[in-house]
């Protein structure tokens, strides 16, 4: 018997578009990019005039951007994980060492 659906997916639970995990990440990317924003338009502004702010600071989000696309929206293909969840696992490897001996 086979199973017509994909079970190793994550569930778009946000309108069939999202799944909950990457409305997260967007949501604390636009949190981030609208805290730092904001000051820095009105800086650049004041010296360089609203091209120049816009311009730099439409530079300045592609960093928040990109990070919120590579964890958020990859996914590793060999081990069919998130790229976030991936992460997570290589970081805590190597915590895993230990002296192991045999007995008790």
């Amino acid at each position: 018997m086979t199973v017509p659906v994909d079970m190793s997916s994550e569930q778009k639970n946000l309108m069939g578009v999202l799944s909950t995990r990457q409305a997260i990440y967007l949501g604390v990317g636009i949190s981030v990019v609208y805290s730092y924003v904001p000051p820095l338009f009105a800086i650049v502004n004041l010296v360089a005039g609203w091209v120049a702010a816009l311009i730099f600071c439409t530079i300045s989000i592609l960093p928040v951007a990109f990070i919120v696309g590579f964890f958020g929206f990859t996914k590793v293909s060999k081990y069919n994980m998130n790229r976030d969840y991936f992460m997570l696992i290589k970081l805590q490897k190597k915590t895993q060492y230990g002296k192991w001996r045999r007995g008790v």
